[in-house]
């Protein structure tokens, strides 16, 4: 068995456009080079713009390169391209399961890509049994896609990219459009098709929580470069110099006022985020020493007349660390 599932040697894409008669070129992919492992659960994590759909696709043989190339389950994908899609799977993120038939039930949607992937019919359908099964869809299999809720046709195209049998998986924005609990049965799906089913997937999205949740290793890309690679254990040592603490507040008048005050102190250095979290706003704030800042920052929120229910230590994020990567921001 080759080491890598997926390798990538200089991969880039340059696109041509004109406008006013001039031409210009967009160099979307910037001569990326990426390994995943076999079995891994790979993530390419960035911005929208930043390449990971052009990269997937080049991955894909949809689009050719224009330097560089990439190998596929050890298949070159500019003279291989044949044996490349064989080895993958691509599932690219879209609303409602649109292509999907939806006048056709699950079973008879799945025998028809089966049979455009040239799966013989004898294993077709002992393998479309088996995925109807694995993503519990059995006893709805007779009904009219039309009928089916968004995660359940999120589960047929799951299934529908399986068909072949593929060692690789290309997820392109898996969770894109979905409900709260659809994302989050999406993801348990892939984290049962990599742990369970032994699928390498290598994994874009722009959501750093579910990036961190699903993913052993993360690249992070940048105009189309890739800037970081590493498991997110790694990446958050890049910000073992940066101290931080955060804020439960249970009730607040006027939060920008608070933040603004919170701001103001000497110690602190700014304002990481202010988000809701259930019935609180939890709010981080980069200090020169978390501990010395933990009862100035209380003692704040009391002259404030705020309800807060702690002030912690706060360890580095992932969000942080892309946020300082993609942004260019000093800690």
């Amino acid at each position: 068995m080759m080491e890598y599932a997926v390798e990538t040697s200089d991969l880039t894409k340059v696109f041509e456009n004109k406008e006013e008669g001039v031409k210009q070129y967009i160099k979307a992919v910037d001569h990326v080079n990426i390994k995943v492992k076999h079995g891994e659960f790979f993530g390419l994590l960035g911005p929208n713009g930043a390449g990971k759909t052009t990269l997937i696709k080049m991955l894909c043989t949809i689009i050719l390169p224009t330097e560089g190339t990439a190998k596929v389950n050890g298949y070159d994908i500019i003279k291989e391209p044949h044996k490349v899609r064989s080895s993958f799977g691509w599932f690219h993120g879209e609303t409602g399961g649109r292509s999907l038939y939806w006048r056709l039930n699950a079973e008879d949607n799945l025998k028809f890509y089966a049979y455009l992937q040239n799966v013989p019919k004898d294993i077709a359908e002992k393998r479309i049994k088996a995925l109807l099964e694995f993503f519990e869809l059995t006893k709805d299999s007779k009904k009219l896609v039309k009928d089916y809720s968004t995660g359940m046709k999120v589960k047929v195209m799951l299934a529908r990219a399986l068909l072949h049998n593929p060692p690789i998986l290309f997820m392109d924005e898996p969770t894109i459009g979905l409900d709260t609990i659809s994302a989050v049965e999406t993801r348990r799906l892939l984290k049962a098709l990599n742990s369970e089913l032994g699928k390498t997937i290598v994994f874009t999205s722009h959501n750093m929580f579910e990036v961190e949740q699903l993913c052993e290793r993360i690249a992070i890309m940048k105009d189309g470069r890739v800037i970081a690679d590493a498991p997110p254990s790694v990446l958050r040592e890049m910000l073992r110099d940066v101290h931080a603490v955060e804020v439960e507040i249970r009730e607040v008048d006027d939060l920008s006022k608070t933040v603004e005050a919170l701001s103001n102190l000497s110690i602190v250095k700014k304002v990481m985020d202010a988000k809701n979290e259930s019935s609180n706003v939890i709010v981080r704030l980069q200090v020169d020493d978390e501990y010395e800042a933990i009862p100035i920052v209380a003692s704040k929120l009391h002259s404030l007349g705020v309800k807060f229910s702690a002030v912690r230590r706060s360890e580095p994020t992932l969000e942080d660390i892309f946020v300082k990567l993609t942004r260019g921001e000093e800690t």
